[in-house]
């Protein structure tokens, strides 16, 4: 009997690899493997790990032919891990709605597992609605795992809505406050990560020759389908084979294992390194290796756990020399993790109280509106790293080339094309950041983009990043302007970040002639950033206003009804729950 008849005859177990693309510390999946036990009479022994290829998934719907590839070398790196172990990866491209359920009867699905997704993305949301709806009437069994986070986000034993009375309007806003609430949770420890299952783990398969050729992960990024519903002008950044097979250089690749490896390269072997690391120290102009982990890519799919990368930075940290200066959270790499976790919680609390939210300035209980300008020809030169301004279109030049900048670089460039000098929306900036990063993170991405616009969590709008002074002292020969803008390479460094106050006859010899060769600043940056400051305090004096008109008109409500509750009674009234 084949294993695909004997599952049907007597139940298997599938496990739906989403995010979490990892065999280490992977809850739902040892969940999934506990059921295949053979002391567990439930099932038939069977189970099948599961890759769905979706288009019109967040991480695949926009996103650059790099991440695409990043993302399938992710797939392919787990499948050849679960090999190792007698198993394999069963991936199918479409829909999940519709491709499961085919494959729950094709191979006797009775229980299936996979990573909860906390955040209350949009697609994902519906999605996994959807899907249940589907196993109910198969009769399949679903059961899901939180473990994208250092700890659960909601009502979960151990989340933090959970530890905030269980409403999701509750939770903590500031970075200082999250911290204080972790430390509540268990005296502040974080769960040690669960063990990668072994080989022994695993049922023995059967051979089975029809199986053996079908399902195998996708070769090229070209083989993905286009994502259902969407026209071309609907979505970018849109490529072809031609564009697919130009040789790329990712600041990383993708897969498990390489996330293990740089996770060891960057942190274990370096103790006094990690011990001492401090964010905003380190730099964001070097050339020859970047200044941090970047592990950010490997987290934001789920290549290496959170609670793996916190204890290996634990462990490095008890090993560094007792002459070394331990840095603490927000700045340190724990910190980072931290961070991680706070970005996460706002973004699961602004779409329980608005669903859909997140990521957008309408209904978004974290975003202040502000009146942004809408310039096409702003946004493209933005986009395209044609600004004038060498600091600004170096950066975006490396995003596109690697996939990847320095959070001070993503800072300087967020403000420029916001609040800083283009007066262009962060819902703008923050898509095509969505499309061009390996790390693409749905939480992450756009809460960053809400604080350097000064949209949310953080208000100084007064401090503005100069796209010509701010990286001088740090970088003043322009060694990153002249890698990244190599059309710039021979001026002086006088004129590197400022190359239009140079003469024409240094221009000429440096072989720049700007308008043609780089183009001239589009904005004035000394004009247009005191305008902005003008216009930003329009919008927070006109959002006072706002409140204080709502407060007015809630106390009046309030007061008016002399037989309501008491105020607190009624404010957990309207407040979220969340499971």
């Amino acid at each position: 009997m084949s294993s695909a008849s004997k599952s049907a005859a007597t139940g298997a177990v599938m496990h739906w690899f989403r995010k979490g693309l990892r065999l280490h510390d992977n809850p739902a999946l040892l969940h999934a493997l506990s059921l295949v036990d053979e002391k567990n009479s439930k099932t038939s022994g069977a189970i099948y790990p599961v890759y769905v290829v979706d288009p019109n998934s967040y991480q695949l719907l926009k996103c650059s032919v790099m991440r695409a590839n990043f993302i399938l070398e992710c797939v392919k790196d787990l499948d050849n891990s679960l090999r190792e172990r007698g198993s394999r990866l069963y991936v199918v491209t479409g829909d999940p709605v519709e491709e499961l359920p085919k494959l729950w009867a094709e191979f006797g699905i009775t229980h299936m597992t996979h990573e909860a997704d906390e955040t209350g993305e949009p697609y994902a949301v519906q999605r996994d609605a959807n899907v249940k709806d589907a196993a109910e009437k198969a009769g399949v069994s679903v059961i899901d795992f939180a473990s994208e986070t250092l700890r659960p986000l909601g009502n979960r034993e151990g989340g933090y809505v959970a530890n905030v009375g269980g409403f999701a309007n509750n939770i903590p806003t500031t970075m200082s406050s999250f911290q204080k609430l972790l430390s509540k949770i268990d005296r502040g420890s974080v769960p040690l990560p669960l063990e990668s299952p072994g080989k022994d783990s695993f049922p023995e398969q059967e051979a089975n020759d029809s199986l053996d050729m079908k399902y195998r992960p996708l070769e090229h990024p070209c083989d993905i389908p286009w994502p259902r519903g969407y026209s071309r002008k609907e979505i970018g950044p849109v490529w072809d084979r031609k564009t697919a097979n130009k040789k790329t250089s990712p600041i990383v690749k993708g897969g498990e294992s390489l996330a293990l490896a740089q996770l060891h390269k960057t942190v274990t072997a370096r103790p006094d390194w990690t011990a001492s690391f401090e964010k905003p120290k380190t730099s964001c102009t070097e050339v020859s290796s970047p200044s941090t982990t970047v592990l950010s890519p490997y987290l934001s799919i789920g290549c290496i756990s959170p609670r793996t990368a916190w204890h290996a930075v634990s462990d490095a940290n008890a090993k560094a020399s007792s002459k070394t200066s331990r840095t603490k959270p927000p700045v340190s790499l724990h910190g980072q993790l931290l961070w991680r976790d706070f970005n996460n919680l706002i973004a699961h609390s602004a779409n329980a109280q608005a669903p859909g939210s997140w990521g957008q300035m309408q209904n978004n209980v974290y975003c202040r509106d502000i009146p942004w300008s809408s310039d096409p020809a702003l946004l493209t030169a933005w986009k395209e790293g044609r600004t004038g301004y060498p600091w600004i279109d170096a950066c975006m030049a490396q995003l596109r080339t690697e996939g990847w900048i320095h959070h001070l670089g993503r800072h300087a460039v967020a403000c420029f094309l916001t609040r800083g000098d283009l007066w262009q929306s962060w819902e703008v900036g923050a898509e095509f950041f969505e499309g061009e990063l390996l790390d693409a993170d749905y939480a992450l991405n756009n809460f960053n983009w809400l604080w350097l616009s000064c949209s949310g969590f953080f208000y100084q709008y007064f401090r503005c990043y100069s796209p010509v002074a701010f990286q001088k002292k740090n970088d003043p020969n322009g060694n990153y302007i002249r890698k990244w803008v190599p059309e710039l390479a021979e001026l002086p460094a006088k004129y590197i970040y400022e190359p239009w106050t140079a003469n024409i006859s240094i221009l000429k010899k440096a072989g720049v002639k700007l308008g043609v060769d780089y183009p001239r600043p589009i904005v004035d940056h000394t004009v247009v950033s005191k305008e902005n400051m003008s216009k930003m305090k329009l919008a927070y004096d006109a959002h006072k206003t706002a409140e204080a008109a709502a407060k007015k008109s809630k106390g009046k409500q309030t007061s008016g009804d002399a037989s309501g509750p008491p105020k607190k009674k009624a404010k957990k009234s309207v407040q979220t729950k969340l499971k």
